[in-house]
């Protein structure tokens, strides 16, 4: 009897052997795949690596204007020697570009893109205050903004004319800049601007003037000024692989001015 049991139970291990095989015949092992990072490749420009630059490679200035989604920023940072990103817009209404405190809505992307990749990055503000009040509360809103990304500059867009005293204004905004820490402390306009409006620059460390030529998208001239500028913008109608719209760019005078714009202090 107990061979008989032994034998049967050989037989039934057997039979649930083969069954075991049979079903795993029928399944398939799939090895564990791996996803790919959708995160792209950083690719570094070493601008700052070289002592001596082609300073006929442009330096770009962006804002919300230029949607961080429509740019290819391993592309475009290739293709400049530095970046002036705009923090303050407009205040009192939101549009696509920037929100009702004056806020940018791409600065911060736009900010450490660049930066990540090896591009030095100045900031700007558009500056709008109708009292001097105002004007301290934007610049204290810049700073605030600005200041934790460390920039080589701090720059005041100065293009409209929204107080009767525009010199007392701009020098409201800037001297509360210096005041909350701000070092590095520029003025972009225009020449007609600047001796329009009597606006005292001595207190800035540096002057980044607007001068178009004919505006075809390159530099075609220097612009026609007294002021001891470093660095020009010459066109809003400029192209650069990396984006397919306008952009801004911007000339800097020489290696010196580069220097001093562009290198961490």
């Amino acid at each position: 009897m107990r061979r008989k049991l032994k034998k049967l139970g050989a037989l039934v291990f057997l039979a649930i052997m083969l069954s075991m095989i049979a079903l795993l015949g029928l399944v398939r092992i799939r090895p564990v795949e791996l996803k790919e990072s959708s995160e792209p490749k950083i690719v570094v420009n070493h601008v700052l690596d070289q002592k001596v630059l082609d300073l006929n490679k442009p330096v770009v200035d962006l804002s919300g204007w230029q949607p961080p989604k429509d740019i290819d920023y391993n592309t475009l940072s290739q293709q400049v020697i530095g970046a002036v990103i705009r923090v303050n817009g407009s205040y009192g209404h939101a549009d696509n570009s920037a929100n009702k405190d004056g806020e940018d809505t791409a600065y911060k992307t736009h900010i450490k893109s660049f930066q990540e990749r090896g591009i030095p990055v100045a900031v700007y503000a558009f500056v709008t205050g109708e009292t001097e009040a105002e004007m301290r509360k934007q610049a204290r809103d810049f700073y605030k903004r600005a200041s934790p990304f460390h920039p080589t500059y701090y720059w005041l867009d100065v293009e409209v004319t929204n107080m009767k005293n525009m010199n007392s204004g701009i020098e409201a905004f800037r001297s509360e800049l210096e005041k909350q820490g701000a070092e590095n402390i520029g003025i972009y306009a225009q020449d007609w601007f600047i001796k329009e409006h009597q606006i005292n620059v001595d207190k800035f460390e540096a002057i980044w003037i607007a001068a178009y030529g004919r505006n075809t998208g390159v530099w075609d001239a220097s612009p026609e000024t007294s002021l001891s500028y470093g660095m020009q913008q010459y066109t809003d109608q400029g192209s650069l692989p990396g984006f397919d719209g306008n952009l801004d760019l911007n000339m800097v005078l020489n290696q010196e001015n580069y220097d001093k714009l562009f290198k961490d202090k």
